[in-house]
């Protein structure tokens, strides 16, 4: 009979790569996202501009902090050395502006169905 152990915490580097693979995922919902904005486009008219060219804007800014925070992990363990406090901004501010830009094309999306 096979007992069950107590899982021992691993090394604090395992951190350092789950949140590696958290950026590079979250990288990939960001580029996804911007895709799905952008096969809207041709059907959004007037005031829906503007929004689409927000929502565009904030979910490739999300983007691009992810993917600075994926950078600066493999940066920091190529040199060596530890991470900087960007990091956390970085695990913090990418997601809170993915799902602000996906809101904005929820609401364009319900917007441009006739229904």
């Amino acid at each position: 009979m096979i007992e069950d152990a107590e899982i021992e915490p691993g090394p604090p580097e395992d951190g350092v790569t789950l949140l590696y693979d958290y950026f590079k995922h979250l990288t990939s919902l960001c580029l996804f996202s911007l895709g799905g904005v952008l096969a809207l486009a041709a059907q959004v008219k007037g005031r829906g501009i503007t929004l689409l060219i927000t929502a565009l804007l904030v979910i490739g800014f999300a983007a691009l902090l992810s993917f600075s925070g994926a950078g600066e992990i493999v940066g920091a363990r190529y040199k060596g050395k530890p991470l900087t406090g960007h990091i956390n901004m970085y695990r913090t501010a990418s997601p809170i502006l993915l799902s602000m830009g996906l809101g904005v094309f929820v609401y364009l999306f319900m917007g441009t169905l006739k229904l």
